[in-house]
């Protein structure tokens, strides 16, 4: 196991630990199993390399295809992050793909995360000195599209939002920003380490990843089913297979989190 694969392993389970959304499934849950909502099930998403690929591959789809009944009628919409909540808050879609605790006040969001986003900060140590104690709120920051860091960081400054991780860093570089947030095992699987010499990448924290669903009764119905199904899928071992396919996927280790799966009937 790799040094990363094992680092984001112990954050996960530290997350599950720690977050308090809804993380216990309830035995009234388990006792009765959830139906899939009837019709086209419209999900939002936005694009995001080797996760959600516009021909219909990427491992978050990949894994909403293992979670779904193979005949249900699938409907994908891929436009912007921001976008894809509105939808679903507007209840035009039943589901948007992977979304932080505060990106949505009104959808409902699974009782699990299913992947771990971890935010750092990318600078020149020559030009900024950073500290824990240093004020991000104080920099010209870039961000990635599709990525509300600075909700989860609680930033109030202008960002500067970046289709490609490869533009944040040449910003950096170029001292066109003084940092660049980004998703760290992201950036190290995109760019070359001879490409970040001089630069320096800081951990900042880890944000657990939900999917998001429209708060009526159809969403409800397909929240409790993807629950239940990712539940018996984890139990069953069906998932570390998926997750095995794709760089920077982690199943999480949810037995080491604690007791969160219900007892096997």
């Amino acid at each position: 196991m790799s040094t990363v694969t094992a680092v984001k392993k112990m954050l996960y389970c530290c997350l599950l630990l720690m977050c308090g959304h809804g993380l216990l499934f309830t035995a009234s849950k388990a006792d009765t199993r959830p139906t899939i909502p009837t019709g086209v099930i419209h999900v939002a998403s936005d694009l995001w390399p080797g996760f959600t690929e516009p021909d219909g591959k990427g491992a978050y789809l990949h894994l909403l295809q293992l979670i779904l009944p193979v005949d249900t009628e699938l409907e994908l919409h891929f436009t912007s992050f921001s976008r894809s909540i509105l939808m679903a808050e507007q209840q035009q879609v039943l589901m948007v793909i992977g979304i932080g605790v505060k990106d949505s006040k009104q959808l409902l969001l699974s009782d699990l995360p299913f992947d771990v986003d971890e935010i750092a900060v990318l600078y020149l140590p020559d030009q900024l000195q950073l500290t824990e104690n240093s004020k991000l709120s104080m920099l010209r920051l870039a961000t990635q599209r599709g990525y509300n860091y600075e909700l989860v960081m609680n930033l109030n400054n202008t960002s500067y939002e970046v289709d490609s991780i490869r533009t944040g860093v040449d910003m950096v570089r170029n001292q066109r920003v003084d940092a660049f947030l980004v998703e760290k095992t992201e950036l190290q699987s995109t760019i070359n380490a001879e490409d970040l010499a001089g630069l320096e990448l800081r951990f900042l924290k880890g944000e657990p990843i939900y999917m998001g669903f429209a708060n009526n009764v159809r969403g409800l119905e397909l929240k409790r089913w993807w629950d239940y199904q990712y539940q018996i899928l984890y139990r069953s071992g069906q998932l570390e297979p998926l997750y095995q396919q794709y760089p920077n996927f982690i199943l999480p280790d949810l037995a080491s989190a604690g007791s969160v799966l219900t007892p096997a009937k």
